[in-house]
């Protein structure tokens, strides 16, 4: 692994009113709130992927799950690059943490350590606390036809003033405006178009029809340049931009995440 940015997530003060959200890569990032909460959505931190469809990351891990010490975290669908099954263990291990999903993810949470009510189950319109951080799920689609996930789910993480959705993996569907439309202030929005996805013109649209004044794509970066994950997806960030500046008449912005630089919203 490289130089871990855990301990800048760890001991960065948000200020008040403010919320700080960092990417892990792929759909994977960290939200930290103004009195130290953090939570974890869809943090892909091994290299599981090459155990299960023989595809090896191809940037390596910012943080591991062993020093990664989250209030919780919270995983949209049981895909192994989003809800990391040999990170569960490492995880179980930091005694406060919780693990948030729906009930195919907590099936594996509890098997992994996450007894009783360290595993906290959601589906779509529920709603639970982690201190000071309300995490709610909303609809998504995402019927991948070799893995299809019936009961995955998105998020809209509330941070004080601004609410922060992320899109898991899904493809566009007029539920997810449902749930979505005029709720967002910040989505981190799946662009790849591929294995069940939106592409970056559904995307660009989607953030547009949220209302979101910032939109972050996601859902890139970690696999090798020459994998069929990248090769045949709709990565280009350009697009994605272009898509949603020509519907954003109030000032909104499209930020590209970087790792080790927070998305800072204040």
């Amino acid at each position: 692994m490289s130089t871990s940015i855990w301990p800048k997530i760890r001991d960065t003060k948000v200020p008040a009113g403010g919320v700080h959200i960092w990417w892990l890569l792929q759909a994977g990032f960290v939200i930290k709130s103004p009195s130290g909460t953090m939570v974890a959505i869809d943090p892909y931190l091994t290299n599981s992927v090459q155990t299960s469809y023989g595809v090896s990351r191809g940037h390596p891990a910012p943080v591991s799950p062993e020093e990664c010490e989250f209030d919780a975290v919270m995983a949209t669908h049981p895909h192994d690059d989003h809800q990391d099954p040999e990170a569960i263990i490492p995880f179980s291990k930091h005694q406060k943490m919780k693990y948030i999903g729906p009930f195919s993810v907590i099936k594996l949470a509890r098997a992994g350590g996450f007894y009783g009510d360290r595993g906290i189950m959601l589906k779509r319109g529920e709603s639970t606390m982690i201190n000071d951080i309300k995490i709610e799920a909303v609809a998504c689609r995402h019927m991948f036809e070799l893995e299809p996930t019936p009961d995955a789910v998105g998020y809209i993480i509330t941070v004080g003033k601004w609410r922060i959705y992320h899109s898991g993996d899904t493809e566009y569907d007029a539920t997810i405006v449902d749930d979505t439309e005029g709720r967002v202030d910040c989505s981190l929005i799946c662009i790849n178009g591929i294995t069940g996805n939106m592409d970056t013109k559904e995307a660009g649209f989607l953030a547009w029809r949220q209302g979101c004044k910032v939109a972050v794509p996601m859902h890139w970066g970690l696999w090798p340049e020459d994998s069929d994950a990248v090769t045949t997806a709709t990565l280009n960030l350009d697009e994605f931009s272009d898509v949603y500046y020509a519907l954003e008449k109030n000032g909104g912005k499209v930020v590209i995440p970087e790792i080790g630089k927070p998305i800072e919203l204040i």
